[in-house]
């Protein structure tokens, strides 16, 4: 194994153990948790437009106005629970014991997954429900097969009933036949509308499947976003955590020091390539106005670690230069004490 290779998996292993090791995984779930967002507000936006539509015509363009007022409410309605949930998460893994703030922000953050919840059902079943037209189109189907085989039949007993009979056997024959027909045509008639009302009901039966379905799409995607918020939540507070323990070692208070330093050093990143580094005296002097504890010899430590690393160089006699920019200065100083 290369060193180079070792010492980035003993930076992955040993020193950020926890945060190099759940990096993929948080970014993965947080950013797939958006996903679910944008879902549910277009579930939403079905619910709540058709009940914007109800409302009467009051200003030109108001179908365009409330389109895209139904959009922007339902996103901030997303980021708003998002941003609960995540303080709510937060908020629970730094505190010891259950407070009044937590619980409040428990019932908050329940009612707007609730609120979420809801206005996506709804929108989805306004999404899938074809009941009405399903209903509109058994009438129209019934009506135009039962006039046609009505038509047929009440032409056939009208014929026989217009003709002459000379007996009251040949009248009895008519009506027998006029009978007959009449019968053959209520049991069509019948017929057609059985068959017809059957297909409908599965068709109906297929579209309260799809509201099952809808339901359980709705609830992974409401866990999908806790997930990703949680375990966001939970990954930024353990790197935290982490940070805090490493920085209570000397080796990570060194770090700190040098890069507390730097800064100054740098002016805020101000210097550049090419100017002309602080003086000694005024270094010292500024790191005393920013009540940086820091001894004389660590700050020469940390005059030599720059030269050291090659950051600046002489010029002028004992006048010196910046030659690396501020982030790729503060890299190398983490990078040396990290190792």
């Amino acid at each position: 194994m290369q060193i180079e290779k070792y010492y980035k998996l003993k930076l992955k292993m040993e020193t950020f153990k926890f945060e190099k090791n759940y990096d993929t995984l948080n970014k993965v779930l947080y950013y797939f948790s958006f996903l679910g967002n944008i879902f549910l507000i277009y579930f939403g936006y079905f619910f709540v437009k058709s009940v914007t539509s109800s409302i009467p015509q009051l200003f030109p363009h108001q179908d365009v106005f409330f389109t895209i007022f139904v959009a922007l409410f339902l996103t901030g309605y997303e980021l708003t629970k998002r941003f609960t949930l995540e303080q709510l998460f937060t908020s629970a893994l730094q505190a010891n014991k259950v407070t009044v703030s937590l619980i409040g922000g428990f019932i908050v953050g329940m009612l707007l997954i609730a609120g979420s919840f809801y206005l996506s059902i709804k929108g989805a079943h306004r999404l899938v429900d074809n009941t009405q037209s399903i209903t509109v189109g058994i009438d129209s189907t019934i009506a135009h097969r039962s006039d046609s085989t009505a038509k047929y039949y009440d032409k056939e007993i009208a014929y026989y009933r217009a003709q002459p009979t000379r007996s009251r056997q040949d009248r009895l024959y008519r009506d027998s036949i006029v009978n007959s027909l009449s019968q053959v045509r209520d049991t069509k008639l019948q017929a057609i509308e059985t068959k017809v009302q059957t297909k409908a009901t599965n068709t109906i039966n297929t579209s309260k499947e799809n509201d099952t379905a809808f339901l359980f799409i709705t609830i992974f995607l409401e866990l999908i976003i806790i997930l990703g918020v949680g375990f966001h939540a939970y990954y930024v507070v353990g790197s935290f955590n982490e940070t805090s323990k490493l920085l209570q070692t000397p080796k990570f208070r060194q770090l700190d020091l040098n890069l507390k330093l730097l800064k100054l050093y740098y002016q805020n990143g101000k210097k550049i390539i090419g100017d002309e580094t602080l003086s000694y005296n005024k270094f010292k002097s500024l790191v005393d106005v920013q009540k940086i504890t820091c001894t004389q010899k660590d700050l020469k430590s940390f005059v030599i670690l720059c030269q050291e690393l090659d950051l600046v160089r002489g010029y002028k006699g004992k006048r010196k230069e910046i030659v690396v920019n501020y982030p790729q200065a503060k890299q190398l100083i983490e990078n040396q004490d990290i190792v």
